[in-house]
């Protein structure tokens, strides 16, 4: 169809565009957003940093307790061969190197029970269980009286390598 405009229909034609002078923002940020985001990026180091100190605290204190599983392993292995004192607390250190550290072991002597013997021949051929409490204590001067670093309840029991047949077959010899 064909439409042509009549007289009395006003044109349909869009208004001329004028020309304004529209200032257009230069490209940058605000002053609002520069605080936001410095803002946000506090909070995310402050996170960071709090994760950081704390592993690091961890860290320490696993060093520590490392060194002083070394250590009841290395005291142990020396109570086997000479036994402190029984029924006594025995204390001590490991040098100068490791001056933080110390110990202390109680010992208690456990005579063995035997409830399937009927007679006591040949009791006296073993030896009794020692019973150990073992504490060993880091002083890094931050606590009053240091800290316990690891706290140790263990035995050795005594045993016998040979029977006593074996014994009297040797002391004829």
């Amino acid at each position: 169809m064909d439409r042509r405009k009549s007289e009395g229909e006003e044109s349909m034609s869009f208004p001329a565009r004028r020309h304004r002078s529209v200032r257009r923002p230069l490209p940058g940020f605000v002053l609002l957003e520069v605080l936001l985001s410095l803002t946000i990026l506090a909070i995310s180091v402050a996170a960071f940093m709090r994760s950081f100190t704390s592993s690091l605290k961890a860290t320490s204190l696993m060093e520590v307790r490392t060194q002083a599983i070394f250590f009841a392993d290395q005291l142990m292995d020396e109570f086997e061969i000479f036994p402190p004192a029984s029924n006594e607390q025995s204390e001590g250190g490991f040098g100068d190197a490791y001056a933080e550290f110390s110990w202390s072991v109680d010992v208690e002597i456990i005579s063995p029970k035997y409830r399937l013997r009927d007679e006591p021949d040949g009791i006296d051929q073993y030896f009794a269980m020692r019973n150990y409490t073992l504490e060993i204590r880091y002083d890094d001067g931050t606590k009053e009286n240091g800290a316990s670093a690891l706290r140790l309840d263990s035995a050795i029991i005594g045993f016998e390598k040979f029977s006593q047949q074996s014994k009297l077959s040797y002391a004829n010899y």
